[in-house]
Order: structure tokens, then C-alpha cells, then sequence
């Protein structure tokens, strides 16, 4: 996606970078910014460096629509994980707040609520753990993987093993660092 940026720092304008960001990062760069020491929770990493120089903030990003593909690019290939069983399972959301992007969970949807143990970014404290309703089911398109140098728009799969070996291993990677649940790593065949 486009982001703009402009640190009065460095006072680099109409430039591009070609550094490799995430949405999470646009925390820990205000906190930076300001001075502000970042949570050890916090995964995102600042961009200041990136912005003055285009100096790499990370290998990889890791993205995803819940229930859907699980995603990896490392800027030249985009790595697009489906699950493996035609019924998307296991799938679970974890939330402290009952609620869809536009509306509240119906009652039956609680029913067999359960409490997940903690994960290291809530600080101790239990979530819900409900079972998911996905919005697309990937498991029709299958895995595919494609080559933004070649195919930008992302129409044409390509087959390349040594790529999905190395794009696997980055997906894997990154979902360990962030801490995805372990039945994701079940429902992906990893």
C-alpha cells in the first residue's frame, strides 16, 4: 500500500524507498520520534533510518485476511499459504471485545466461548477464544507464489520450488516471531 512519510529530521523530500515496511511500524516510529522508549511487547521497529537512507527494517513482511491466505513478500515475491483442508479448520479468533467489523457476535457464536492462555503482547491477560467464520475460504486457490519483478499485478502463479522452500521458511519465521497461534501453523500444514 502507498505511505507517505516525512520526518522533519532528516528533511528528505519527494524521495522514494524501496525498505520494506509494515503497517506495524508506524507506532514505534512516532514513539521514537517523541523519544519515547518502545514497549519490549511492541513487534514493530522504527523508520527513521529507512526514511533518511532507505537503510533495510526487515526481511520480510508478514500479512493476511483472517481466515484466508497467510502471506509473506520479501519485496521481489509475494508467498501466499492456503490452508490445506477444504473446511478451514482450525480457526479461531481471539478478542477481548466480541465484536466484527460491523457488528456485534450473535449470541450463538458464545456459546462455547473459552478462555486462551496469554499471549506475550496482551501482558498476561487471557483472551477470548471463539471459533472462527472466515470471510473466503483460500483452500480452492491452493498456495500460490508470485514474481512482483515480472508480474506486478499478481495474475500469473509461478512454480519454482527453491523460492517456495526459501518464502515457507520466511513465513514460518515471521509467524513464530508474532506470535501466531499454533492450530494456524496446523491449519496451513506447517
Amino acid at each position: 500500500m502507498p505511505f507517505f512519510i516525512w520526518d522533519p529530521r532528516s528533511r528528505k523530500t519527494g524521495e522514494r524507498r524501496q525498505s520494506l515496511v509494515q503497517t506495524i511500524d508506524i507506532a514505534p516510529t512516532i514513539l521514537d520520534y517523541f523519544g519515547i522508549p518502545l514497549p519490549t511487547s511492541m513487534q514493530g521497529l522504527p523508520l527513521r533510518d529507512a526514511e533518511a537512507s532507505d537503510k533495510p527494517v526487515r526481511e520480510a513482511g508478514l500479512y493476511g485476511l483472517f481466515g484466508g491466505h497467510v502471506n509473506v513478500t520479501d519485496g521481489r515475491y509475494v508467498y501466499m499459504r492456503a490452508p490445506i483442508s477444504p473446511n478451514n479448520r482450525p480457526l479461531f479468533e481471539y478478542t477481548l471485545m466480541p465484536a466484527h467489523m460491523r457488528t456485534s457476535f450473535d449470541p450463538h457464536e458464545l456459546q462455547d466461548i473459552r478462555l486462551a492462555d496469554p499471549f506475550p503482547f496482551t501482558k498476561g491477560c487471557r483472551t477470548m477464544k471463539i471459533e472462527g467464520r472466515p470471510w473466503v475460504n483460500a483452500h480452492e486457490f491452493g498456495s500460490l507464489l508470485f514474481d512482483l519483478d515480472q508480474d506486478p499485478g499478481q495474475e500469473r502463479p509461478i512454480h519454482d520450488a527453491a523460492v517456495e522452500t526459501r518464502m515457507l521458511g520466511l513465513l514460518k519465521t515471521l509467524m513464530r516471531a508474532t506470535h501466531a497461534p499454533t492450530e494456524q501453523f496446523e491449519r496451513l500444514g506447517l
